[in-house]
C-alpha cells in the first residue's frame, strides 16, 4: 500500500501592508547642516544659544512636507489647532530637534526632545503625537495608546492620532476598539481611504468579512489605485466563497503592481481551489520568479504539479525548494512522497534521511521512510523507523508495527 502525504498549508496573509515612507523635502540645503552642527552641539555650549541657532536655522526654510503612512500616520501639523507653537519658541525647538533625531534614527533621542517640548507645554499635542510614533516603532505600542489619547484629549479633531492610536490597538489584539478609532478618524475625514483599509483589516480579524469587503470597497472607491485594498479585498471574498471576485480582485491588485508576490500566491490558491491546477502553477511559477525564498508556494505548486500528473515537475519543484529556501521538514517529506508515488524506493529512502539529519523529530520523515525501505527490501531498516515513528508520535506507525512481529 502506498502511502504518503500531500502538504497544502497555505500560509495566507491577512494583514495590511505596513510600508510607507517618509519623503523629506528639504527647501534649503544649508537648513541640514546647520540643524547637523545643533545635533552634535558641544555638550557645554548655553542650551539658549543652541535653541536660538535651531529657530534661526529653521525660520529660513520651509517645514518638512511628510507624506501620510499606511503604518504610522502622518507627522503633519496640519491637526494642530491647539497649543500651536511659533518656529522661535523653545518648545518648537525641541519639537524639531526631535523630528532631526528620529530621522537620523536615534529614536530615544527623539523621545527625549520630545519630553523636553512637553515639560514646557504640557498641552503640546503634536509633541504627544510624534512621541507616540517613536513609541510606536520601538514596539511600546501601549506607551504609544496612551500618547494618542493625550493627543485626542487635547485636539479631539486629531483624525491622525485617531488612526494612529487604532493601529497600535490593533497590535496588541484590541481589534474592536481599534475599528472604533478608524471610525472617529474617518468621520473626521471622510475621504482617507487608509482609515477604511485599516478598519476592513480589523473587522476580518473578527469574522466581519462582509463588513471588511465593504470597507475595502469604499477604500478603492477613494483611492482607485490602492492595490492592498483589492488584495485584501479578495482574500475575504475568497473566504465567504466568493472565488471568481476574489480572483478579479487579484488581478486587479497584480495590474496596478505588477511585482505583487503574495497577490500571485493568493491567485495561485483560489485557482486551484477551484480546480484551476494550470492557472494555479502559472501563479506560482511568477511568485517564484518574485520571491525565490517564499517555501509555502514551492508546496503548493508541487502539489498543482501532482494534480496534473506531473511528477517529475513536482519532484524538481521540491528539489528546488530544498536549494533555495530554508530547511522545512514538509518539503522533505512531499519529496519523499513523489519519489516513492514513482516506486524510486531508493531514491525515497534518501530523501527522507535528508530530512531526518536536518528534523531529527519529525515523526511522519521516519515513517514515510519506514515505507520505502520496506519496498527496498530492507525490513529491518523498515520496522526501526516504524518504531522511532512510534515514540514521537505518529499514530499511522502504530498500524504498522505488527508487521514487525509485534502485537
Amino acid at each position: 500500500m502506498v502511502v504518503g502525504w500531500h502538504v497544502t498549508s497555505r500560509a495566507i496573509r491577512t494583514g495590511l501592508v505596513r510600508t510607507g515612507t517618509e519623503v523629506v523635502n528639504w527647501d534649503v540645503c544649508r537648513l541640514m547642516r546647520c540643524c547637523h552642527c545643533v545635533i552634535n552641539r558641544n555638550k557645554f555650549m548655553d542650551k539658549w544659544v543652541v535653541c536660538i541657532l535651531l529657530a534661526v536655522c529653521l525660520s529660513g526654510c520651509r517645514q518638512a512636507n511628510v507624506n501620510k503612512q499606511i503604518k504610522q500616520g502622518t507627522d503633519s501639523l496640519q491637526n494642530e489647532t491647539v497649543a500651536s507653537h511659533p518656529v522661535d519658541s523653545l518648545a518648537y525647538a525641541y519639537l524639531e530637534s526631535g523630528r532631526i533625531m528620529y530621522e537620523n534614527g536615534d529614536k530615544l533621542g527623539a523621545i527625549a526632545e520630545y519630553n523636553k517640548a512637553i515639560e514646557i507645554d504640557s498641552n503640546y499635542a503634536v509633541a504627544y503625537y510624534k512621541r507616540g510614533k517613536v513609541s510606536s516603532d520601538l514596539k511600546d505600542y501601549k506607551g504609544a495608546i496612551a500618547d494618542y489619547t493625550k493627543a485626542i484629549k487635547i485636539n479631539p479633531e486629531y483624525a491622525n492620532a485617531y488612526y494612529n492610536r487604532g493601529w497600535n490597538k490593533s497590535n496588541i489584539g484590541d481589534n474592536t476598539d481599534a475599528i472604533d478609532d478608524y471610525t472617529k478618524a474617518i468621520n473626521i475625514n471622510p475621504k482617507d481611504a487608509e482609515s477604511y483599509h485599516n478598519r476592513g483589516w480589523n473587522k476580518s480579524k473578527i469574522g466581519d468579512k462582509k463588513g471588511a469587503i465593504k470597507d475595502y470597497t469604499e477604500a478603492i472607491r477613494i483611492n482607485p489605485k490602492y492595490a492592498d485594498a483589492y488584495y485584501n479585498r479578495g482574500w475575504n471574498k475568497s473566504k465567504i466563497g466568493d472565488k471568481k471576485g476574489a480572483i478579479k480582485d487579484y488581478t486587479e491588485a497584480i495590474r496596478i503592481n505588477p511585482k505583487y508576490a503574495n497577490a500571485y500566491y493568493n491567485r495561485g490558491n483560489t485557482k486551484s481551489d477551484i480546480g484551476d491546477n494550470t492557472g494555479a502553477i502559472n501563479d506560482y511559477n511568477k511568485v517564484i520568479e518574485l520571491n525565490p525564498q517564499h517555501i509555502d508556494t514551492y508546496i503548493n505548486l508541487g502539489v498543482a504539479q501532482y494534480e496534473t500528473r506531473d511528477y517529475e515537475g513536482e519532484i524538481a519543484t521540491y528539489r528546488l525548494a530544498i536549494k533555495n529556501c530554508s530547511p522545512d521538514a514538509d518539503l522533505y517529506n512531499n519529496l519523499g512522497r513523489a519519489l516513492y508515488d514513482l516506486k524510486r524506493f531508493k531514491e525515497a529512502a534518501e530523501a527522507y534521511g535528508e530530512g531526518i539529519k536536518a528534523f531529527p523529530s519529525d515523526g511522519k520523515l521516519y515513517y514515510g521512510r519506514g515505507l520505502a525501505r520496506n519496498q527496498s527490501g530492507d525490513k529491518n531498516g523498515a520496522c526501526e523507523d516504524w518504531h522511532r515513528s512510534s515514540e514521537l508520535g505518529c499514530l499511522q506507525a502504530n498500524a504498522l508495527l505488527p508487521l514487525c512481529g509485534e502485537k
